[in-house]
């Protein structure tokens, strides 16, 4: 007699579950090579969020700066975000956001040197480049500064606890590592505030996020949505929502009391613009609990052309908070 199972995961993906918590950030092991971790080595760091001024434009401002030299493939080029600093934005009342023109002289990320500055704080920096522009990132345990000449000067706060997720798999794994400060400052001669995101992503080696040994596509991953929100008395949340193929899901919460939440059941489902390829709104039942996120007007990042991740602003609140007033972040959605 033949037993019929249904389709079983491959060993070692454990159908695609995901591991998240909270964790204790070290500035002084940001992209370090020293040790691995699971076998896993930095792929790359990425600086990113978005800001708003007081008339309520969009400002998201996105660098990926690799934990080793970039090399060009085979066609002579360097893929998903290269070592470019990107600016998109939208005046928030007409039209989508669209890539701004300032970061054009920025320094190339593979410029950019790590230098441990004492025992809880690193500095990632340029030289000055022949345009006169400079790239500064500095990190410790509880604050952050950033400026990119001409473009961007910042500075703030960490807001909640940082946070992790783990995705393994037989041929590759993701160690994201991610925490989130509260800043302002200034962008294209502009004052904002808002958030800002460090976050690395840990690889087998020649492994690199959204192009090669990659385990979210083996995942399906349908959403991906990085959020914080800020409220009037002064708190704050953070959030990251993944969601796919099998027992793929991460719903972690972190609030400013240093309380984090850890999402057991979900489900979600994207809702299409009829293009196809943005988004309408995102419906979460999260442990029996409604979340929304609600697609921003001008948030389709039209910018950065046809990718195969369409990026887009939204606003991420549990459905009876009405009253949330705050800032959800970028997301993916690949159709």
């Amino acid at each position: 007699m033949t037993t019929t199972f249904p389709k079983l995961s491959p060993t070692g993906s454990f159908n695609h579950a995901a591991l998240c918590s909270s964790r204790r950030f070290d500035p002084t092991a940001v992209l370090s090579r020293e040790k691995s971790i699971h076998g896993l080595t930095p792929e790359a760091g990425y600086i990113w969020g978005t800001l708003r001024d007081d008339e309520g434009a969009m400002y998201t401002i996105m660098r990926r700066i690799p934990a080793v030299t970039d090399q060009p493939d085979s066609d002579g080029e360097v893929k998903s975000l290269g070592g470019k600093l990107l600016l998109v934005s939208s005046d928030g009342k007409d039209g989508q956001m669209q890539l701004r023109r300032e970061p054009r002289f920025a320094p190339d990320s593979n410029k950019l040197e790590r230098r441990i500055l004492d025992n809880s704080s690193i500095e990632l920096s340029t030289p000055t480049n022949e345009h006169g522009r400079r790239t500064s990132l500095t990190l410790t345990e509880d604050s952050m500064k950033y400026v990119e000449t001409d473009v961007i000067d910042v500075s703030g706060t960490l807001v909640t606890p940082p946070l992790q997720w783990f995705l393994p798999g037989p041929d590759s794994s993701l160690l994201y590592l991610t925490q989130t400060w509260l800043v302002e400052g200034d962008v294209a001669g502009r004052r904002v505030r808002g958030f800002l995101f460090w976050e690395e992503a840990w690889m087998p080696e020649g492994a690199r996020l959204y192009v090669n040994k990659d385990p979210l596509h083996d995942a399906e991953y349908t959403t991906w949505y990085s959020w914080a929100n800020h409220w009037e008395d002064g708190t704050a949340e953070v959030g990251h929502f993944l969601y796919g193929n099998g027992d793929f899901q991460v719903a972690i919460v972190a609030h400013s009391d240093g309380t984090v939440t850890v999402g057991r059941h979900m489900d979600a489902d994207v809702r299409r613009a009829a293009d196809g390829y943005w988004h309408d709104g995102i419906d979460y039942v999260i442990d029996g609990e409604k979340w929304v996120c609600e697609a921003d007007p001008h948030g389709r990042m039209e910018g950065l052309g046809k990718v195969p991740n369409p990026q887009q602003e939204g606003r991420m609140h549990r459905v009876w908070d009405c009253k949330n007033n705050g800032v959800t972040l970028k997301g993916d959605t690949p159709p």
